[in-house]
């Protein structure tokens, strides 16, 4: 099971990979609530989240958790951009024009505000 390590505001600090065996109860149940101890435990550090199966957005360093919203929010990519809490994406200000391009791909113009291909 994979935690991650929470900062200020839910920023992500660490992700950390703790075996299902620390995880179990004594009866050898998995349960969140054990791994989360084990953790504190082993590092002193309280603030942390698991990365579940069905977790929605892309949990990695740099990014953060949104308590609020259930959901990992990566790094901006471009100011212009906007979140979507239900996808777990960012959401340039227009639709890629062909997003399955993949020899000739769109990237996104931050200047311009547009799709340019290369």
């Amino acid at each position: 099971m994979r935690y991650c390590k929470l900062g200020i505001n839910g920023k992500i600090l660490n992700i950390i990979e703790v075996a299902i065996t620390d995880c179990q109860d004594a009866n050898n149940n998995f349960d969140n609530t054990i791994g989360l101890q084990f953790l504190e435990n082993l590092t002193g550090w309280s603030l942390w989240t698991p990365i579940k199966d069905d977790s929605i957005g892309d949990a990695g360093i740099g990014g953060r958790w949104d308590d609020t919203n259930n959901v990992f929010v990566s790094e901006q990519p471009y100011p212009s951009w906007t979140f979507n809490n239900t996808t777990g994406k960012w959401e340039a200000p227009s639709v890629n024009p062909d997003p399955d391009n993949i020899n000739n791909p769109y990237v996104w113009n931050e200047e311009n505000q547009r799709w340019s291909q290369k």
